[in-house]
Order: C-alpha cells, then structure tokens, then sequence
C-alpha cells in the first residue's frame, strides 16, 4: 500500500517558518525566497486541508493544528539528519566534532587528546574553535565545551570544573619600576583583559580597589594572546585558574598578591538531549569526565605561586 505524505519541500518550509517565526528568516535559511516558502505551507496546508499557521504583519505563529504537527516533523527532519550525517561519515569509524575556544583547546584539552585516541582508534576527533556558543541545530557538531552554564532544554549540561579567578603578571612586574606588591599598586600597570572588562571589574572589587581606569587597557578577544603579552611583561592580566595552570608552574606568571576569586565560574560540556545514545558522545563525554575529576583533584595551591607574602 502507498504512503500518503505531504511534499518534503513543503515540511521543510512548514518546520523552519515555525520554528523561526517568520517567513523571511525561513527563507534565508533554506536559500529560497520568502514568496517559495509562503507557496510551500499553502500547498501543505490544502493537503491537511486546514490552516498551519497565524500570519500576523512580519511574524507567524502556530494554531492549534500547527502546534501538533511541528514536533512530529521537527523530530522527524532531526533523524533524517542525523542518519545522513552518519552515511556520509567513514564506514570504517566515526568523526567527533568539538565546538570550543582555541585557548581551552590549545592550553587544556590538546595536550590530553592522545590518551583519547589511544582509547577509541576508531573516533576521528575535529576541533571546531569560535567564540560564540554554537547551533547545534545548524552546524555539524557533536558536543562543545563552553565557559559558563547555559540552560538549554534541548541540550545536555554537565560542569567539568571550577575555575577561580585571580591577577597574575610576569616576574620581572614584581621588582620592577613599580613594584607590584599590592592591590594599590595596580594603578601603575597595564591591566590585561581576555573579555570586555567584566572580570577585572569584580577582582577589583574583591581586593578593594576603587576609580582604576581600565579604558586604557588591553583587550584582546582571545584568552592565549592575552596570556601571552601578559608573559612578556606588558601588563596583569585577570587569569583564570584552568588557562594560566602551565604558566603559573613554569614561572613565567606570578600572582603579585594573595587575592583570588574562588569558583567564579567553570568550564561545561553540550550535546543534544537527542544524542545521548550514540556511543561517540557516551565515549567522549566518559572520558572527558574522567579527566577533568583527575584535574579537579589536583588542583593548583595558587598559595604557592604568590610573589609577595
């Protein structure tokens, strides 16, 4: 017996218009125009032979109709997906897509890949660096490690580690023109910041420090450049206790003063709810826990690497 389905094309418009609101974004994202995308939900539309959708001036809303369907397709698409995804993959193993920051993937992770690989030959693993927290829904990615929680219904968040908060500079700052021995001192010295000036504003407020211009500062959109030019001496920089660990123990940073922020925030994994059975994510996320409770318990003692008494 044949199957009685409405058009693909027109699912496709049906779902993404819903999802996103409007006719217009819809068809951006499909790479059609807004008047294909109207001719589409019409044609799904006479086929279920009732209204989908509430079209008001720019924006569309779900009836009640509308709002039984889109699960079904939104799941539907989702698995269609997936399994092409998996058919273009290599037949002989799989590929793993890490969406994170080029610094947590250059200062933490890379450094453990190999024990990974060594584990799971089978798993390709593909780094995807950016900035910004990531689409599952519209880039090819299995799992991203994150600074910061984020609550999304439709991912997995599970917290790999704190990270505490502290000023750190190179050693020759400490016995320098101005020496920097104590939080007031700090009004001489370049302030470093890998963000636009949040976290410098709440150590400056812990160590009780008031009125420090920070416009002339260092911004920098990335944390490893940051670090860098604070190893070279051209300023303190705010460091996190995760991507300053392998300079604090080879001694190019120092922390000038005994002030930290504890626990200030913490790295977080991702993945979609949707993906929780495939054995790629259960494999790397298995490991990924383990290394990080392995780093969680041997903290570093930023007691030990503070300059001044």
């Amino acid at each position: 017996m044949s199957r009685k389905l409405p058009p693909l094309n027109a699912l496709r418009a049906f779902e993404a218009a819903a999802r996103l609101a409007s006719f217009t974004h819809a068809a951006n994202e499909l790479h059609v125009t807004h008047g294909a995308i109207s001719q589409q939900i019409r044609v799904l539309e006479d086929f279920f032979q009732q209204p989908l959708l509430v079209r008001c001036r720019a924006k569309v809303s779900l009836n009640s109709a509308g709002e039984k369907l889109l699960p079904i397709i939104g799941d539907a698409l989702d698995r269609i997906e997936k399994v092409s995804q998996h058919l273009h993959d290599d037949k002989d193993g799989e590929t793993l897509t890490i969406h994170l920051t080029t610094a947590f993937a250059g200062r933490w992770l890379i450094p453990r890949l190999t024990d990974f690989q060594e584990r799971h030959p089978n798993i390709t693993i593909r780094l995807s660096p950016s900035q910004i927290f990531p689409s599952f829904r519209e880039q090819a990615l299995d799992v991203a490690i994150r600074w910061g929680g984020s609550d999304h219904s439709d991912l997995v968040m599970d917290k790999l580690f704190d990270v505490d908060t502290f000023a750190a500079c190179a050693p020759s700052l400490i016995a320098g023109k101005h020496p920097l021995l104590s939080p007031e001192n700090l009004k001489y010295h370049t302030l470093i910041h890998d963000d636009d000036g949040q976290v410098w504003a709440a150590l400056l407020l812990q160590v009780g420090v008031d009125g420090l211009a920070q416009g002339k500062g260092l911004y920098f959109s990335d944390s490893s450049l940051a670090l860098q030019v604070a190893v070279q001496g051209q300023g303190v920089i705010a460091a996190g206790s995760i991507l300053a660990a392998h300079e604090l123990e080879s001694g190019r940073l120092v922390v000038p003063f005994r002030h930290f922020i504890e626990k200030r925030n913490a790295y977080y994994l991702y993945y979609p709810r949707r993906s929780r059975g495939e054995k790629k994510v259960q494999a790397f996320h298995q490991w990924l826990r383990e290394k990080a409770n392995s780093f969680a318990a041997n903290e570093l003692d930023l007691n030990a690497f503070v300059a001044a008494g």
